[in-house]
């Protein structure tokens, strides 16, 4: 070949370079649409977020919900089991469309995975003892505390303490809330901290010999997870989830497990509402039209 076809066909090959680095991949929304099927990850062990009922069905409200959004899609849903440690990793190698996990929207998670807005209910962690052992936060330093492993409760329960007293806590990590609670029934730790309203699953009628310690610390949002990088999927879920909060689909599936008549009643109210003495009571977080 030719010394000037060469150098042609070289700057062809240049001239190519940016388009093909440029080709567009489809929206999981696409996908998605395409398959008729949206895989939705969520946990088995949280009650009452995400649990195994006696029946052995999968129940709770992340189940709920996430059957609500597979609806409004009009795709089938299949459900895959996720746990603390998988729930992002999944997200990333594509084994799972989107979390709905009782996952909390940090800064450190929103590094590898994109969240949904609104969040879909507040919260806020607690310690939990035995009635009358601790009066207050500053009680717990230097004692065993039990984590769920991988929750976030493990950073912030030590930034807590080390805020009111300078001796760090004895942080156990175990593999589930329910392993948590069994530590602490049989005082192979001093406490047990979780949200709030995950702790009011876990321990149930037992919970009558326990006691919050200093009331609600580290307020928070869980949020749905999705893949990083696509906001036309991402927002889709979002408007979803808005349009299932305007026409009360939200409000049934909240009462269910968390209204006065609801299988764990939480006070004060864990919906993600607006400001009441602003915009009224009940003003679900919802963006305008």
């Amino acid at each position: 070949m030719k010394k000037g076809s060469i150098l042609i066909l070289w700057l062809i090959m240049i001239a190519l370079l940016p388009a093909c680095g440029t080709v567009k991949q489809d929206s999981i929304l696409d996908v998605v649409l395409e398959r008729g099927v949206v895989y939705i990850g969520s946990g088995n062990s949280t009650p009452p977020m995400n649990y195994m009922d006696e029946d052995m069905n999968w129940i709770g409200f992340d189940l709920d919900l996430s059957a609500a959004i597979a609806d409004r899609l009009g795709v089938k849903l299949e459900r895959v089991v996720v746990n603390n440690t998988t729930r992002i990793s999944f997200l990333a190698n594509g084994t799972v469309d989107m979390v709905v996990s009782n996952m909390s929207h940090t800064r450190s998670r929103d590094e590898q995975i994109d969240f949904v807005e609104p969040a879909y209910l507040w919260t806020g962690k607690i310690a939990y003892a035995k009635k009358g052992r601790f009066t207050s936060l500053t009680d717990l330093a230097g004692k065993r505390i039990a984590v769920d492993q991988g929750s976030n409760a493990y950073i912030a329960i030590q930034q807590e303490i080390e805020k009111v007293n300078g001796e760090e806590p004895d942080i156990q990590s175990f593999q589930s809330n329910s392993e948590c609670f069994l530590a602490l029934k049989q005082d192979k730790v001093d406490a047990y901290t979780q949200d709030s309203v995950i702790i009011a699953g876990v321990a149930g009628r037992e919970g009558v010999e326990y006691e919050a310690i200093g009331g609600v610390y580290s307020p928070g949002l869980y949020s749905i997870g999705v893949p990083p990088n696509d906001s036309k999927w991402r927002d889709e879920i979002g408007f979803i989830l808005q349009d299932l909060m305007r026409d009360g689909t939200y409000d049934e599936i909240y009462d269910k497990w968390f209204g006065p008549d609801g299988k764990f009643p939480v006070q004060p109210s864990a919906k993600p509402v607006l400001p009441k003495e602003v915009f009224g009571d009940n003003q679900l977080f919802v963006w305008p039209d």
